[in-house]
């Protein structure tokens, strides 16, 4: 079976022939991008034989890729559109060499037509016509967006020429389940006399449903505001049995309950459901509302025209009545009558329009569009069947522009002559704006991509670039050409790669996260960065958004500070071990740490009353077999699962290994720090152990340490004047038999008692005083080896 694997160099040759100076310059390596693209990519030779297609094709097209090259491109195109093929075949065989772009339908294995854009070129090799290449994508949405707002459009205008109820309702659910994609529905309508809520018309509703809500009182069956419920969701908006009923009962899905007013009065509501779908699409949504809206002013006229035919004061009140613009005019635009609501919209009294020209008033000379509108009246009436639906921009008396959709209808005197034209408008400013507002967010997005500050990768689920913005081109030095086509990993630095694969496998669970790493530009140099890693379904399609902050200065600033602040070499990503019977040297780096920013969290066999926490905070948890809270079982695996949950910037200290020795045997604790080393790494967490050097073998004891670092002070300058004062004060109270306590040793010397117990901790850490504790109270003696300081 062929591929782009198999056939790269004879793809390669063609291409080659055709666009060799574009690709020697941007060196792009041309069969990964072809793989990654998503839209289907074909190749054909001249007899129509597919010899090459990329893994979307296969994908799309539900056909294996084998199956694909061994059909001919005719078989997967729909029969009329053979004419087009031929004809484009012609072209290509007298010789030209033009890019076509058409739209066609696609035929997918299970016989499924999908609506396709297609680019199509021929490929040459030196003079010679080899075949064509058809770049083929997927617009199903961008048809189904446009097939929705079609339906909205028609339904306004089948509203606007129907007189009957039954009609409208029909017509009005039926476009709304193909609005909403759904199966069924029902609409509801208020009886005018008995103020019932009857069921005018509906599709696929059970009979057992149609009985209950029969039963249920009448105020339970009207919403005031539109409620739109998916999945499990639940609401306030309706009666908990209605929620039963159509969840369990019915088995609905999804459903949405829309009413409809007129002039502020309620008429009915639209209600319709899936038993198969969870939710529909927010456009769906929106335009089921203006729907709605158009529904309340369609039903209140049809209302009235049933009721007042007889009489041209009936149909003079269906006129003023409607919501709807009504209004007579002649071919010179002479405006001779409209009704009230019309006159409203536009913000006239009668005076002030009725024999004025639609020029002077409600039609501007040209669209925001630029159309010119000037000639519009009589167009209307020279040209009755194209004219016959109209939409164009008008204009209220305080400037305001709107979009309206008019129905015209000829009016002719007795012998058949049209002497005006009857027009019925819909504002339609909002779906309009609609239509602009999503080609605008489309605009702004990328826009707001092209020109954002921090580099922004798209990537596919292999991690492959599919496209960035110009900040990445600024901070890595590659040409967005380039760029296109390089795998994340081709950017990290060579030592990081390993830790990013195991973060990513440990923790993405296609949600998103962030961590820091270090980047390699294309100059060699290597910086450090914080990257954010987001999965998207962009229209069933798996991306991933990647962005990236140069964390430079940052990162110099901190280890600034940890220079001034911290007393032992620490690093990120590093396992540390103390060997001192006591816990104090590996709690002081533990704290130190916590100083500075760092997230604590301590496991230790013995209490945290035993610990001098006073000025610090961190998450302690008791090292005990019994479950309870803020415990942690001494089972190896138990604790390696918790420790690998810790995310980066923590510092984490497991005191007490001898006790987890005791528990596990020396072999299983071995392994465990084994691994703890790696957690450090990738985790890029400082993992400090303590252990009691007497308590554990010393051919162990080794083995831990090569697995380790050790605790070392940064500098061996061993006291300043300021501690050796207060060595020589404690030594002078001793020797009166005093033990002094630390607020004396801060009075004493002028101290503050931060820097007291900042000192004494560094004296007591190198075994120069000893600290008597007793609850609160600490008293200071020295020690011998104090005692040769002095």
């Amino acid at each position: 079976m062929k591929s782009v694997r198999d056939n790269t160099e004879q793809m390669s040759e063609s291409i080659e022939e055709i666009h060799k100076p574009d690709f020697n310059e941007q060196n792009i390596n041309y069969s990964s991008i072809i793989e990654a693209a998503q839209d289907m990519i074909f190749i054909h030779d001249l007899e129509g034989k597919v010899t090459y297609v990329n893994k979307a094709s296969s994908i799309q097209s539900g056909y294996s890729e084998e199956e694909l090259l061994n059909m001919n491109v005719a078989q997967n195109v729909p029969p009329e559109y053979y004419p087009i093929m031929e004809e484009l075949q012609i072209k290509r065989m007298q010789g030209s060499r033009e890019v076509f772009t058409y739209e066609m339908e696609y035929l997918k294995k299970n016989g499924e037509r999908i609506p396709v854009m297609v680019s199509s070129s021929p490929l040459y090799k030196g003079d010679k016509l080899k075949g064509v290449i058809h770049i083929v994508r997927n617009i199903s949405d961008l048809k189904k967006a446009e097939m929705v707002l079609t339906l909205q459009i028609e339904l306004a205008s089948k509203l606007c020429q129907t007189n009957k109820m039954s009609h409208a309702l029909e017509a009005a659910l039926n476009t709304a389940l193909k609005i909403g994609d759904v199966d069924c529905g029902g609409i509801y309508i208020i009886d005018e006399k008995t103020s019932d809520f009857r069921l005018e018309y509906f599709k696929n509703i059970s009979d057992e449903t149609l009985d209950f809500f029969k039963s249920i009182s009448q105020k339970n069956k009207f919403i005031s505001g539109p409620l739109f419920l998916s999945g499990n969701e639940s609401t306030n908006g309706i009666p908990a049995e209605i929620l039963e009923k159509l969840r369990n009962k019915e088995k609905l899905k999804f459903f949405t309950i829309i009413p409809f007013f007129h002039m502020g009065k309620p008429l009915g509501s639209l209600n319709i459901g899936s038993h198969e779908k969870d939710d529909i699409p927010e456009l769906s949504k929106k335009i089921l509302l203006a729907l709605s809206q158009e529904m309340g002013g369609t039903i209140s006229r049809i209302r009235f025209e049933e009721s007042m035919l007889e009489s041209e004061k009936k149909y003079r009140q269906i006129v003023e009545s409607a919501n709807s613009i009504i209004f007579k005019f002649d071919k010179d635009g002479k405006i001779l009558s409209m009704n009230e609501y019309g006159m409203s919209f536009f913000g006239y009294k009668r005076e002030e329009i009725i024999g004025k020209t639609v020029y002077e008033t409600i039609t501007p000379e040209y669209e925001s569009t630029g159309r010119d509108l000037r000639t519009l009246a009589y167009d209307i009436h020279r040209d009755e069947e194209k004219y016959k639906i109209n939409i164009n921009e008008n204009i209220k008396k305080n400037g305001e522009r709107a979009w309206v959709y008019w129905a015209n209808k000829p009016i002719r005197d007795k012998d058949g002559n049209l002497i005006a034209v009857l027009a019925v408008g819909n504002d339609i400013t909002e779906q309009t704006k609609l239509q602009e507002e999503i080609k605008y967010s489309e605009l702004k997005f990328k826009t707001l991509f092209e020109k954002a500050y921090e580099p922004i990768f798209i990537l596919d689920q292999d991690l492959f670039i599919r496209d960035t913005n110009l900040s990445s081109v600024g901070l890595f030095h590659y040409s967005k050409e380039k760029l296109l086509g390089m795998s994340l990993y081709e950017l990290i630095a060579p030592l990081e790669s390993k830790r990013l694969q195991h973060v990513l496998r440990k923790e993405f669970d296609n949600s998103s996260i962030f961590m820091e790493t270090n980047f390699i530009k294309k100059s060699g140099s290597i910086f450090p960065a914080e990257i954010s890693l987001t999965a998207l379904d962009i229209r069933g399609e798996k991306s991933i958004i990647c962005t990236v902050r140069d964390v430079t200065e940052q990162k110099r600033t901190e280890e600034d500070l940890k220079k001034q602040i911290l007393k032992y070499e620490l690093n990120d990503g590093n396992l540390y071990l103390s060997k001192e019977p006591s816990n104090l040297l590996p709690f002081e780096a533990f704290r130190e740490l916590i100083y500075i920013g760092y997230k604590g969290t301590l496991i230790s066999r013995n209490e945290k009353d035993n610990f001098d926490f006073e000025d610090v905070d961190f998450d302690y948890f008791w090292l005990s077999e019994r479950n309870g809270p803020n415990t942690v079982s001494p089972n190896i695996g138990t604790m390696g699962d918790f420790v690998s949950k810790l995310k980066n910037k923590n510092v984490i200290m497991i005191d007490s290994i001898d006790h987890l020795i005791a528990k596990n045997g020396f072999n299983e604790v071995y392994n465990f720090i084994s691994e703890l080393r790696e957690t450090a790494y990738f985790s890029n967490n400082i993992i400090i152990l303590s252990v009691d050097k007497d308590t554990v073998d010393q051919r162990h004891l080794k083995l831990l340490e090569k697995e380790s670092k050790p605790i070392l002070l940064k500098s061996m300058d061993i006291l300043n004047n300021r501690m050796l004062d207060m060595i020589k004060y404690i030594a002078n109270q001793n020797k009166l038999g005093i033990n002094p306590s630390y607020s004396s040793l801060g009075k004493e010397l002028a101290m503050t008692r931060p820097t007291v117990r900042k000192n004494v901790r560094f004296l007591e850490t190198n075994k120069h005083v000893i600290v008597h504790r007793k609850g609160r109270n600490k008293k200071l003696e020295i020690t011998e080896k104090g005692k040769k300081l002095l």
